[in-house]
This record gives C-alpha cells, sequence and structure tokens, in this order.
C-alpha cells in the first residue's frame, strides 16, 4: 500500500520571523512550523502527493539533493499530520495484478 498526503481544506500558513505559524482548522489550533515543514504544504496546495512528489517539486525549487531532501520530508509527515495540518489518503496497492 502506498500513501499520499493531502494539505487539510483552509490551513494557512504566514512566516513569522524566522518560522512560520500555521492554523488548521481542523484542530482550530494554530501552531509554529519550520522552514521545510511550511515548504511541504505550499507543495501540498495545489494538489495531494505522495513523498517522491514532494521531493520532485522541492528539488527543482531549491535545487537540493534527493537523500537528504527524502529524509526531511520523511521526518516532516508526523508532525503535520498531528497538528491537523496534513491528511494521509491510501492509494491503494502498487503493483498488485
Amino acid at each position: 500500500m502506498s500513501w499520499r498526503y493531502a494539505r487539510v481544506q483552509g490551513v494557512l500558513v504566514e512566516p513569522l520571523g524566522q518560522i512560520w505559524a500555521a492554523f488548521s482548522p481542523a484542530s482550530g489550533d494554530t501552531v509554529l512550523v519550520n522552514d521545510e515543514c511550511a515548504a511541504v504544504l505550499e507543495v501540498l496546495l495545489l494538489e495531494p502527493g505522495d513523498t517522491e512528489r514532494v521531493c520532485s517539486a522541492l528539488a527543482a525549487d531549491n535545487q537540493l539533493d534527493g537523500p537528504s531532501l527524502q529524509t526531511m520530508v520523511e521526518s516532516s509527515w508526523p508532525r503535520l499530520i498531528e497538528a491537523g495540518l496534513v491528511q494521509v489518503q491510501s492509494t491503494g496497492t502498487r503493483g498488485a495484478k
């Protein structure tokens, strides 16, 4: 089973000095997020995606390398999900016949 991530509808993200403030309508809370989490939320603004798609978009924009970028994105998911900023969507099984 593969996973896709979607930004929760109505999430607002604004710069706040050196960090970002993100409001989640799902929880009603505003949380502080780092640059990496804010970048992931920006990529998910247009459409849901998996880690690979988010990494590709960030690499194209920031000229970052693959392995460290993938680690950064994968470590962002739990925080974004727990904060109510991102939802997990199952895409079914890949490669099943």
